[in-house]
């Protein structure tokens, strides 16, 4: 399997001539996107699905261009745009196209089968405001930056359109990170393409690099089982680290962990941020648009960046202490809260992006530190007591919602380590009952644990505890 990294490379202050160059080169690659966006609409978005990535190419560049083959082409790219097109744009632009096309009727099929009847928005077919042009190995020359000789800067030759209408290498000057080499070190083998990105008035380059890495198998009967809570708000993870007796049938708890403390730092600069953007928008009395509070939103996205990366990076680190650990995080697909105030629901798609930015970093770094990733359905879990199974209810002296009581039997913990608790018993009742398949083997409103014998009163559990099912 390969693990596919990417670095981005700035281009260094380049002069007047040579920023037109690249604006004019991105200009009329936007053109020739736009225009196989409508050719794939016209000749039948579904019959350009269906071709795989290769067959398409050949099809759309049979439609679109004069050739001895082709001498009366459907959709002749001439008569739309004017300037020359190269065979490197062209090619890019078709292979965009039909990723953002393929894409768009993957969401679609999506949306009938769940999301209208969840309420949500039914995709629209591509529309682009932002575009990258890749380059292949014949249009850019990256060599330099390879090298390790102590320079500051380095020079990448990229294919560019002159104002003439003719193509011609021009020398740019990048500053290489030391991330780069890192890669490098470890095993990544660097691809000779790479992608013109446009930043504000800013160009980068994305250099992508490959690893070829064995995938570990998911074992049938793991030794430990790593259950994952993302709270977000309160605490950015809660994690009980169980260990499984096979023997017995029945799982021992180790330890119960949260992440919180600088990271948490993170996310109240961020929730200040966002009171800031909030205010502003209440000042002006207006509906907010794409241009207000830019700046703002662009700090509120790296933070959010910066989160989801340092506690996936955490759990990682976490696993790797454990022989045949897997991680478990509940599923949440399709998962959407009811309408309410404008506030509150900028708040949940924040939590949901992050829950699920945090999830997808985890499961990109099990393939390279090979451990493994699974998911469980979270029916009740927040809401059920870990010990009886009574729907019991959060309360905290302080008036937030940190800990759950139970009504029934009076057990009483933090709200995050029962979520914890009850995602285990869900997950191991899989393992033992089902032999590691998606169904359901107890009903919502059953206890998974009604038998286990209380070891500590009204708190937490001791770290010798047992779990049976």
């Amino acid at each position: 399997m390969k693990v596919v990294k990417t670095v981005l490379i700035k281009v260094y202050e380049p002069n007047k001539e040579k920023r037109e160059l690249l604006n004019r080169t991105l200009s009329l690659y936007a053109e020739v996107l736009k225009f196989y966006l409508e050719v794939i609409r016209k000749a039948g978005i579904y019959r350009v699905v269906s071709l795989s990535k290769k067959q398409a190419l050949t099809f759309l560049e049979s439609i679109t261009i004069l050739t001895k083959a082709h001498p009366n082409p459907q959709f002749p790219i001439e008569e739309k745009i004017k300037t020359p097109v190269q065979t490197n744009i062209r090619r890019s632009a078709i292979n965009k196209a039909y990723g953002m096309v393929k894409s768009y009727v993957s969401n679609l099929k999506n949306w009938y089968k769940e999301g209208k009847e969840l309420g949500h928005n039914k995709p629209s077919y591509p529309d682009p405001k932002n575009f990258s042009l890749t380059y292949y190995a014949t249009d850019v020359e990256l060599q330099d930056i390879f090298l390790r000789d102590g320079k500051e800067f380095h020079f990448v030759r990229l294919k560019v359109l002159s104002e003439s209408g003719d193509y011609r290498k021009r020398n740019y000057p990048v500053k290489v990170y030391r991330r780069l080499f890192e890669l490098m070190d470890n095993g990544y083998v660097p691809k000779n393409t790479a992608t013109l990105i446009r930043r504000d008035k800013d160009f980068y380059l994305a250099v992508t690099l490959e690893k070829t890495v064995k995938r570990k198998k998911k074992p049938q009967k793991p030794k430990t089982v790593i259950n994952v809570d993302l709270n977000i708000s309160r605490n950015l993870a809660c994690i009980g680290i169980f260990e499984i007796d096979w023997k017995r049938e029945d799982s021992k708890l180790k330890k119960v962990k949260f992440i919180n403390g600088e990271l948490l730092r993170l996310v109240r600069k961020r929730d200040y941020l966002l009171q800031q953007v909030r205010i502003k928008q209440r000042l002006t009395g207006r509906s907010s648009t794409r241009e207000d509070n830019k700046r703002l939103w662009k700090k509120i996205n790296n933070l959010n960046r910066d989160i989801a990366l340092k506690t996936a990076r955490e759990i990682a680190k976490i696993t790797k202490k454990y022989e045949d650990a897997i991680v478990v995080f509940e599923k949440l697909k399709g998962l959407r809260g009811e309408k309410k105030k404008k506030s509150r629901e900028l708040n949940r798609k924040l939590s949901y992006w992050l829950r699920k930015k945090i999830v997808d970093r985890v499961q990109e770094i099990s393939i390279e530190e090979g451990f493994n990733v699974d998911f469980v359905y979270p029916n009740w879990t927040s809401k059920k007591c870990s010990l009886c199974g009574t729907k019991g209810e959060r309360f905290s002296p302080s008036g937030s919602t940190a800990l759950f009581k139970c009504p029934g039997c009076g057990y009483t913990v933090n709200a995050d380590v029962n979520a914890v608790f009850n995602q285990h018993f869900l997950y191991l009742s899989h393992l033992l009952n089902a032999g590691g398949r998606r169904e359901s083997v107890v009903s919502p409103e059953t206890s998974l644990k009604s038998s286990r014998k209380r070891t500590q009163s009204k708190g937490s559990l001791k770290s010798n505890s047992y779990v049976c099912v």
